[in-house]
């Protein structure tokens, strides 16, 4: 079958690798989980040994009777553009295990869905292309670390299982990719304004290479960015890379 580029088509062809994704949701019998993009089933089959309730979310429309023969009367199957389906309506039977061979270029919109319903996925499996998966898991201080990685690690934990190469998808991508797994966070800090950290974040990544004084201004007068500083005692001649949560939650209460 000839892939779709405009679908971001990568078919993953190595079992072990969709058996270890499979393995890391911790999936039990009668389990309500997500696929989303289940291609040509590799991942579908390896999440069905564990018995779950499976919705499976395939946009292209040749793979659906495909994957019916495959499966019949095992899962739920909808053909449908994950990011234009009602997740509020969908995500009514929470918990619900993710996990996906996510196609790299719904990453974005695919992760702020995640971000906004993200109390009702109680284990999220993906698979993501490298560079992605090490700005999520990056720390404070490296050039991969910013304000994704400040949004997303605020309510998950997120941890990196397994790198894959290239070589195991059909067409071979330009790039490798990484195997991450969110699960809630147990203790998510306490913040007094949400919206205040999430705009300080962007504020602060708006340009990385100037300090954050200089990405603040264009918000917050040079009175209140000086008493920011001296209640913080965070210096905003450092860059946004620089701070960690703890400093961002800590600026971000004060304004």
């Amino acid at each position: 079958m000839k892939k779709l580029h405009e679908l971001g088509q990568n078919f993953l062809t190595d079992s072990f690798v969709a058996e270890k994704i499979a393995e890391a949701a911790g999936i039990l019998a009668d389990d309500k989980v997500w696929e989303i993009g289940p291609g040509t089933g590799i991942l579908t089959e390896a999440i069905l040994a564990y018995k779950p309730k499976l919705t499976a979310f395939e946009l292209d429309g040749r793979l659906i009777p495909v994957l019916s023969k495959m499966f019949p009367d095992r899962l739920q199957l909808i053909h449908a553009d994950i990011l234009k389906v009602d997740w509020d309506e969908l995500t009514q039977d929470a918990p619900i295990k993710l996990l996906s061979n996510l196609p790299y270029q719904i990453t974005s919109p695919l992760l702020a869905l995640i971000e906004k319903h993200h109390k009702s996925f109680s284990t999220i499996v993906l698979m993501l292309q490298k560079e992605v998966g090490q700005r999520l898991a990056a720390k404070a201080g490296t050039k991969a670390y910013g304000a994704i990685t400040l949004r997303m690690r605020l309510i998950f934990d997120i941890e990196t299982l397994l790198e894959v190469p290239a070589e195991l998808f059909d067409p071979v991508p330009k790039v490798d990719s990484v195997v991450l797994r969110f699960t809630q966070r147990a203790c998510p800090p306490p913040l007094k304004n949400l919206k205040m950290f999430y705009r300080l974040v962007q504020l602060g990544f708006t340009s990385r290479r100037k300090t954050l004084r200089n990405n603040l201004k264009s918000e917050f007068s040079a009175e209140q960015l000086q008493w920011l500083e001296a209640q913080s005692g965070i210096s905003l001649s450092r860059r946004a890379e620089s701070l960690n949560e703890a400093e961002f939650i800590t600026l971000a209460d004060l304004l």
